[in-house]
């Protein structure tokens, strides 16, 4: 049995609906990881990975918010 992304989607909105979740702007930024019970080590993997993207000239893709990686 083959399932598209779309049908994926479309359960998740449907199970999301008989829970009463409500997607709301407030809620999904609730949600996201804002960076403050980040590891010491993740947060040296990304200071890693940040550097290496200045390396090649790339603009790291990492929070432009003042949050902390």
């Amino acid at each position: 049995m083959e399932i598209t992304l779309a049908d994926l989607l479309t359960g998740v909105r449907e199970r999301k609906a008989l829970l009463g979740i409500v997607e709301t702007a407030e809620r999904t930024e609730a949600m996201q990881n804002n960076g403050r019970r980040r590891s010491p080590e993740k947060r040296a993997m990304l200071a890693r990975i940040d550097e290496r993207s200045r390396a090649a000239g790339v603009e790291p893709m990492g929070r432009t918010d003042g949050q902390v990686n």
